[in-house]
């Protein structure tokens, strides 16, 4: 299983594990996602390919904090596909995330997740993965 980065043609393999994660999206509305996506060098998007078929991403970002003198590196999406679940994509994709901010400078990498019934496995995961549940974030639709 080879771990990259995202490149244009990746869009139907993207748009099935979002599906996957239960965000029902388009092949082309994924596409007008990623073009500005790819075009920041503040964004990160790492794909799993085997077989020619996409099998995991994760979606990474940077940002500079107000508080201390440090890069963050934010995961922002990240989902194995179903039927390739328990095979280690998942630490494959961390990571290289974690590899990719430590040569960009960060000092932390975060991840939101929600606190839903469905997203216990993922915690545990992360947790596993040395990451620690240490907040609470909260939402708000302005739309």
């Amino acid at each position: 299983m080879n771990v990259r980065q995202a490149r244009r043609g990746d869009e139907l393999g993207i748009t099935l594990l979002l599906s996957d994660m239960g965000y029902e999206t388009s092949v082309h509305e994924v596409q007008d996602r990623l073009v500005p996506i790819m075009n920041d060098d503040l964004y990160v998007t790492l794909v799993v390919e085997e077989k020619k078929e996409l099998v995991g991403m994760l979606g990474m970002h940077y940002e500079r904090s107000y508080v201390a003198n440090i890069l963050i590196a934010r995961i922002i999406t990240m989902v194995t596909a179903e039927k390739y679940r328990q095979q280690g994509i998942g630490r494959k994709l961390i990571r290289e995330a974690e590899k990719l901010a430590n040569e960009k400078g960060a000092s932390t990498v975060v991840l939101n997740s929600g606190n839903r019934e469905e997203r216990r496995a993922a915690h545990q995961f992360y947790e596993a993965c040395g990451y620690l549940g240490k907040s609470t974030g909260f939402y708000k639709s302005l739309g």
